[in-house]
């Protein structure tokens, strides 16, 4: 078998194991970091994934009859016969041979999908390195809202600039330090260690007054670099955020509560009226 098959084969027989790990990054980016040291050790990983893809797809095909050495010996045999022959063989087989690749580069891509899935949702977990990054990434992934504040690293007589904002994209470097993050609906603050106990100011919206009144469809993102972040808190509690409408809103709710609740008073008063009436009419009649 000559150089040029040889190489086509080794990249074949590979397949699996590179799906596998397409399968884990395009599951989430993050994953990807659970199974990277070095190029050698993914190389491992790769070759090892995909002999255990090649083996259980022997073992099942063997149960129906099927020779995996049916479809490979014609390479080894490239340089013995006739090259009209060797491309009838070839062509014979290629269907069969095609279906088996796409099957089992498939299979890899969807392990590696299964086993991002499992860190996320906490089953495989303990094959993170850096584990606390995915339960952030599974609150944000389930549609729930976190607040970041970040302390940065620019500070002037005492004061530290702060941030507090909604916490839109983040990305974790391999050694696990935040490469940059990105906030929304964005306020600005100050923490002040001037006082006995460090205190924070008013926080400020970034576009002031403006902010609330700004429409769903016009974005606001605040990029941060990773350098410039000194620490930051993670907070899943639902995000409260005040605007004109919605105060407009509360306000009418009251009202029809309210409304609600003198009538109801009203009526009240009005039976109880007519109850002591009747007691009287009783009490006369007797």
């Amino acid at each position: 078998m000559s150089i040029a098959w040889t190489t086509a084969l080794v990249i074949v027989l590979l397949l699996p194991g590179l799906f596998f790990f397409i399968g884990i990054a395009t599951f989430e980016r993050l994953s990807r970091e659970i199974v990277r040291s070095s190029a050698i050790s993914e190389i491992g990983l790769a070759v090892t994934v995909a002999i255990a893809i090649h083996l259980i797809a022997v073992v099942v095909l063997s149960g129906f009859g099927i020779r995996i050495s049916e479809f490979i010996e014609p390479l080894f045999e490239y340089n013995h016969i006739n090259t009209d022959i060797f491309v009838h063989r070839v062509s014979e087989r290629i269907i069969p041979i095609l279906v088996y690749i796409l099957s089992t580069a498939a299979v890899g891509a969807g392990l590696g999908g299964a086993v991002a899935r499992g860190i996320m949702a906490g089953p495989l977990r303990f094959l993170a390195t850096h584990k606390w990054i995915y339960d952030v990434i599974d609150a944000n992934r389930k549609g729930g809202v976190i607040t970041a504040y970040v302390m940065t690293t620019t500070s002037q007589d005492d004061k530290i600039l702060m941030y507090r904002g909604r916490l839109q994209e983040f990305y974790l470097s391999p050694d696990g330090k935040l490469s940059y993050v990105v906030l929304k609906n964005c306020a600005r603050y100050y923490m002040n260690f001037e006082e006995k106990f460090p205190l924070t100011s008013e926080q400020l919206n970034l576009f002031g007054s403006k902010q609330d009144g700004r429409p769903k469809t016009m974005w606001d993102y605040l990029v941060i670099e990773g350098t410039n972040i000194a620490n930051i808190l993670f907070d899943p509690s639902p995000e409260i955020k005040q605007t004109n409408e919605g105060e407009a809103a509360l306000e009418e709710e009251i009202k029809k509560i309210t409304d609600a609740i003198k009538r109801q008073a009203a009526q009240d008063l009005e039976d109880a009226g007519n109850r002591m009436k009747a007691v009287r009419g009783n009490e006369a009649s007797s």
